[in-house]
């Protein structure tokens, strides 16, 4: 297993950029070149459990996850299965005078034929900050224009 940090900053206000990163069920809609469908299986308050059928790497992957969101600023993942099983995103969002600050700890866990293979995790770690950037600029684009301001 590896750990890393993610930095991400957002123009968008805390409250607007947290509100879309765990409307999950949006997500298809937000940044569709990685989230080609999301199906909530379990909705709680706090936590959600969710079927997201992904591309990721060129790859269409459909994995589960577990969602825990505290409000008003952790967004804690779970991959339950697939490749990454075990991986977890720890996303804590702060507000700053440029908008929002975004802190990702990121456990990354491979499994079977991943662990193998000995450019993967590089490779991982660049295309995860790859999408949390075009997340970033997705929801910048994506929110309403009356809500960003």
């Amino acid at each position: 297993m590896s750990t890393f940090n993610l930095h991400k900053q957002s123009m968008l206000p805390r409250d607007i950029l947290f509100q879309m990163s765990t409307d999950i069920s949006n997500f298809h809609n937000i940044i569709p070149e990685y989230f080609k469908f999301v199906e909530i299986l379990d909705d709680k308050p706090s936590e959600k459990l969710v079927l997201e059928y992904i591309n990721f790497l060129g790859i269409r992957l459909k994995i589960k996850t577990k969602h825990f969101v505290v409000h008003p600023n952790i967004h804690n993942v779970l991959i339950l299965s697939g490749p990454l099983k075990g991986t977890t995103f720890s996303e804590r969002y702060e507000s700053s005078s440029f908008g929002t600050d975004v802190d990702i700890s990121v456990n990354l866990k491979l499994n079977g034929i991943l662990k193998l293979i000995s450019f993967i995790e590089p490779l991982l770690i660049t295309k995860m900050n790859s999408v949390m950037t075009e997340f970033i600029i997705c929801s910048e684009n994506y929110a309403p224009s009356n809500l960003a301001k």
